[in-house]
């Protein structure tokens, strides 16, 4: 009987000692309908809609925009990204998915996973991509994104776009 009581008060240690451990480990906590969750749902309509000047309203004035390993400033981003809407059409974030994640070290980041489809205006040709975003949060600004989708699409249309008005 001693045995039997031993081995459950070791089992109970043990199993409290793991659900600590669990939660020191923790990264945080992760938010789908809360405000910057929210905000960049608003700020990718905007996108969507062919006009992204919204997001000075949220971009700290010195934020850096990555596109993959290109890096732009906020004037420099914002035009890129209303760029799209004279090479294609139909933009569209297929299976969009955004939620923001409450980190444990403090930092907040929204995520914005989609497949990105377009139709170019130039080659008539149609894309579909995945597509990642990251918006890193600095109180109630965000004061880096970073993008990553394949960009041979927007390159080809480009050169096209750039080609046919020389």
């Amino acid at each position: 009987m001693k045995k039997a009581i031993y081995f459950f008060i070791t089992f109970i240690f043990l199993s409290c000692s793991q659900i600590s451990e669990q939660k020191e480990t923790s990264y945080g906590i992760i938010k789908n309908e809360d405000e910057k969750s929210k905000v960049i749902e608003k700020l990718a309509d905007s996108y969507l809609a062919g006009n992204f000047e919204i997001a000075r309203d949220y971009f700290t004035p010195e934020s850096q925009h990555f596109f993959n390993d290109l890096v732009y400033d906020v004037d420099g981003i914002i035009e890129g990204y209303n760029f799209h809407s004279v090479l294609f059409d139909e933009i569209k974030h297929n299976d969009r998915k955004i939620y923001t994640g409450y980190m444990s070290d403090g930092k907040t980041q929204t995520f914005h996973d989609f497949i990105w489809f377009a139709k170019s205006k130039l080659s008539g040709e149609e894309y579909f991509y995945p597509c990642h975003c990251r918006w890193q949060w600095e109180g109630d600004k965000i004061n880096k994104t970073s993008c990553y989708v394949d960009p041979a699409a927007i390159f080809a249309e480009a050169a096209l776009y750039q080609e046919q008005n020389q």
